[in-house]
This record gives structure tokens, C-alpha cells and sequence, in this order.
């Protein structure tokens, strides 16, 4: 599947750390201090290609926005390498990743951005799901194992983010089918996709009158959550510490187009830090976008929001409706917010209130908000929030399957697959061999159009209990429950085991299980 286009509106549309030692007696030595490790990142962007739609400007303002955003990294990197439209063979891309992190040692961080087409054929195996390579008269394919054999040679934590279609089959997640091959696992590698193995990976631009705007819509959230651009908003504790997991949270909340993916799935790993004492003018126009609700009943029509203007700037709403299988963008609702006679909104806090379109739709399904303005001509893409409409009545087709097992010490986590024939409202929890919940993975949580075959929403658990602590070897279940029309739907899965690496001895295989909907009332 290619990285799809979206849509055009207007003219789209880091450790602090202290180092405590132990008291030494005297004539005892201190033993010497780790050298503080050198930050590299590469870069690398493709927008023409031969088998493929272009995307550009895309991937060459995708490159300027993290380059932009990594530069403000307190800690400093020690060098950032951008390739844009010049990387078309495994050869000349494993040439740029050993020059780039050349000298890395295990105390180092090496971070690798790729933004392209991803190509994967739905019904195969993720390990065939594959990069592009391409510099308009030359491509190539990188798959993960090709990926991770390059990337297995550069010492210390290595940071993977792939902006592509079907990225997420690299880490096995968001497959209709499972994974074959788990990529990447272990303590070593930090992983970010912009979308599941099933699902198309989304870019904006504009129109020939503004040729040089558009990006996708995965790289402008990440650029906004972790640089000053955006205020650092992913750092949800504000302790200027952006951590994997802070950064996965704020895309999953504020990145619609697709499901964002990552490995591991909970992980304090600082992906980026800086001084929150600091404090600097937003570059953004709208910042704070807070929606009421995002889980709606089908019927409720508005949706109320808030956001932050910064400056005096034109702003427009976008509605997309998913239909078909599919982000519908060329069939979506324009709005201009017009407070004010030249159709510019002022600085200060916003309430605003949109009406989904109702009448021609089906009464429930997906829809996402999009807010955009227009700045010395160009679109500016601020934000976007994914909303869930569920029946307000009926029947839920509801069942749950797991892999058979999972050994959390060497870095697998468990795959959850809920099935569900409606949009819905999803709590999810495991439980012990006596039916203890030792961990909630979700709470009433919206699913998402995550592309899976039948309809189903994914999960990973890493075998920790709420208490972040690694649970001990054993068998435990899934619990699945959905409230819809005054009801309570449950369903739990099969027994799985969680095991050490010594009691493994076959490999990891999917259970089968009843897939029997409880009923209370």
C-alpha cells in the first residue's frame, strides 16, 4: 500500500539523570565515570519515486520539521545528517547509517527517521513488508530483516521512526494476520511507526498556488510534541523529560489520519529533553486543542472543543468521514471559524461547537476533526482528534484471541486481537490464573479504523502489572467488556502463559478461543 495522500483545504490542509555512587572509605578510589554518550541522527526522505505516487514537498519538509525540533534537544546532538531525495539503493542507505553513527559506542543514542512510501501486500507475511528507496530513477526495497541487519552493527540504543504505510508490520503490530516475525525486540531498539501493518499512512499538500507547504500528518504531530514549536506537548508530567511512552500517548490522542505503533509498548526511554524552566513564545498558532468527548452515540451530532490562539490567524475546521475502508477526504466538511469580519479568529481561548453530517451517513462509524489556518498563504496543519460514533442500541459481536505465550524477559509482548462488529468503547484487562485483574491495558478507550480484517482493535501488554512491575511466570486470560445501549458485553480469552526464557522450549502460537459474548443487563 502506498503512503497516501490526504486532503487539500484551502490550500490543503529528552536523562537529568544523577548518578549516585556508593560512600567510599578513605584511600578508596572512585571508580571512573561513563563518558556521556553522543547523540546522532540521520534523517532520510524519498518523495519521487517509480512505483509510487510523489509526495513532494512532503519528505523534504517532514526532514526540516525534526531537524528543527531535534536541534532544540538540550542534551546536545553531536551530529544530524539529512538526506532528502538521494537514497535509492540498500547499498547507498547502509553506506549513510555507518557514516552517520560511525564511532557509536554502547553509551550512545543513534536516532534513524525514514519518511517514504511503505509497500506490504495485506494477507502476507509483515516480515515481506518493505521501505522505498527511491530518488525517481532508482528504487529499491528495505525490508525490516534488511533494516535490522544494518542497524544490529551500530553499538548502544538505536531509535526507529518509520513514516510510512504499513510501518507498523516492521514491529509485528496492527496485522490482521499476526505477525510471523517479531523485528526490533529487545533492550536496544526504541520504535515509533505512523501506522499499523494494515493501515495507509497519511501526507497533506497544497495547491499549485502553494506548492511548497505539505507534510504528513504523523511527522507535523511528532515535530509539535516534542519540539518548542508545539510548546513540548507531549510532556504531560511538564519535568522537560519527553519520554517513548509520553511521546506514543500524545500521538495516539492528537495524530487521527492513522493508529500510531511502538516498541515497547510502555517505556520511560527520554526521547528528548529540555529546560521546562525555559520558557519561549509558541511558534504554533493553536495549541491546548481539548475536545469534551471523542466516544459519541450515534445521534449525538455536536462536538464541542477548545484550543489556544496565539496570534491573529485564519482558521478552518475539516470533518473526515471513514467509509469504505477508507479516510474520505475529497467528500469532506469545510468550515471557516469567521469570528471575525475578515475571517480571522483573535488571540485567546476558544470554545467551539461542529454538527457531524447526519442526514447521508450511516448513524454511526468514524469520523476526525481536522484544525488548519492559513499563514502568509500556506496551510498550516494545528491538530486533529478521532472520534468514535457507537449505536446508541443493538447487539455487540464481541471476542478476544492471544498469542499462546510470551516471554517479557527477552522483550516479546503479548498480541490481544478484540474483535468488534460496531465502533465502541473498549475496557480491556488481564487477569490471573484466579481472576484478579493484575493489569488494565484500557478503560472505555474509542477503537479506531486500524484496517484489520475482520473488524478488530489490537493491544500489547508486557507482561508488567499496574504497578509497572514484571509479573511472575504463569497462566493468565483476557477480560473484554463494552458497555452499549444500557448493556454490558464481556468476553474473555483462552489461558496464555507468561514464561521465562528458561520454561520456553516451542515457539509462540495464536490460541484459539470461543469467541462467546456474555450478556448483562
Amino acid at each position: 500500500m502506498d503512503k497516501r495522500m490526504g486532503s487539500v483545504l484551502l490550500a490543503v490542509i529528552w536523562l537529568c539523570q544523577m548518578l549516585l555512587f556508593p560512600v567510599l572509605s578513605m584511600g578508596e578510589e572512585l571508580p571512573p565515570s561513563p563518558a556521556p554518550g553522543k547523540m546522532r541522527a540521520l534523517l532520510i526522505g524519498c518523495d519521487d519515486f517509480l512505483t509510487q505516487e510523489d509526495t513532494w514537498p512532503a519528505a523534504d519538509n517532514n526532514l526540516q520539521m525534526l531537524s528543527d525540533a531535534l536541534l532544540s534537544d538540550e542534551r546536545g546532538y553531536h551530529l544530524i545528517r539529512s538526506l532528502s531525495g538521494n537514497v535509492a539503493t540498500i547499498a547507498h542507505f547502509e553506506e549513510a547509517v555507518m557514516h552517520t553513527f560511525s564511532g557509536a559506542q554502547p553509551q550512545d543514542i543513534s536516532l534513524l527517521y525514514i519518511s517514504t512510501h511503505g509497500v506490504f501486500d495485506e494477507g502476507a507475511t509483515n516480515a515481506s513488508a518493505s521501505l522505498l528507496l527511491s530518488d525517481g530513477v532508482t528504487e529499491e526495497r528495505l525490508d525490516a530483516a534488511a533494516l535490522q541487519q544494518i542497524m544490529d552493527r551500530i553499538p548502544g540504543k538505536k531509535i526507529l521512526i518509520l513514516d510510512a504505510c504499513n510501518s507498523g508490520a516492521f514491529i509485528g503490530k496492527g496485522l490482521s494476520g499476526g505477525a510471523a516475525r517479531i523485528f526490533f525486540s529487545g533492550p536496544d531498539y526504541k520504535v515509533l511507526c505512523s501506522a499499523g501493518g494494515s493501515e495507509a499512512s497519511w501526507y497533506w499538500h497544497g495547491t499549485e498556488d502553494a506548492q511548497s507547504s505539505g507534510a504528513s500528518y504523523f511527522a507535523t504531530v511528532l515535530a509539535n510534541a516534542l519540539g518548542p514549536g508545539g510548546e513540548h506537548a507531549a510532556d504531560a508530567n511538564m519535568d522537560g523529560s519527553i519520554t517513548l511512552s509520553e511521546t506514543y500517548s500524545f500521538l495516539w490522542d492528537n495524530y487521527a489520519a492513522s493508529t500510531p505503533q511502538v516498541y515497547p509498548q510502555q517505556d520511560d526511554f527520554v526521547l528528548y529533553a529540555y529546560d521546562p524552566a525555559a520558557a519561549v513564545p509558541s511558534k504554533k498558532a493553536v495549541t491546548d486543542i481539548t475536545f469534551e468527548d471523542t466516544l459519541l452515540l450515534a445521534g449525538e451530532s455536536d462536538i464541542s472543543f477548545s484550543f489556544t490562539v496565539h496570534r491573529q490567524v485564519e482558521l478552518y475546521y475539516q470533518i473526515v468521514y471513514h467509509e469504505n475502508g477508507s479516510w474520505q477526504f475529497g467528500i469532506a466538511q469545510h468550515f471557516l471559524d469567521g469570528e471575525q469580519e475578515d475571517g480571522t479568529v483573535l488571540p485567546g481561548r476558544k470554545q467551539r461547537t461542529l454538527s457531524l453530517d447526519t442526514g447521508t451517513r450511516d448513524a454511526y462509524g468514524y469520523a476526525m476533526i481536522q484544525l488548519i489556518t492559513l499563514e502568509e498563504g500556506k496551510p498550516v496543519f494545528q491538530g486533529a482528534r478521532l472520534l468514535c460514533v457507537q449505536p446508541s442500541a443493538g447487539e455487540v459481536m464481541l471476542s478476544v484471541h492471544t498469542d499462546q505465550g510470551f516471554i517479557p524477559e527477552i522483550g516479546q509482548e503479548l498480541c490481544i486481537m478484540v474483535q468488534h462488529d460496531v465502533p465502541c468503547g473498549l475496557t480491556v484487562n488481564i487477569l490471573d490464573a484466579e481472576g484478579k485483574n493484575v493489569r488494565r491495558l484500557s478503560y472505555a478507550r474509542p477503537t479506531r479504523p486500524q484496517q484489520l480484517s475482520p473488524s478488530a482493535t489490537t493491544f500489547y501488554w508486557d507482561g508488567k502489572n499496574n504497578a509497572g512491575e514484571v509479573l511472575e511466570a504463569g497462566k493468565y486470560s483476557v477480560q473484554v467488556r463494552v458497555r452499549l445501549g444500557g448493556k454490558s458485553y464481556i468476553c474473555e480469552s483462552g489461558e496464555f502463559s507468561l514464561m521465562t526464557r528458561e520454561e520456553a522450549v516451542q515457539p509462540v502460537q495464536e490460541t484459539e478461543d470461543d469467541g462467546v459474548n456474555q450478556k448483562e443487563n
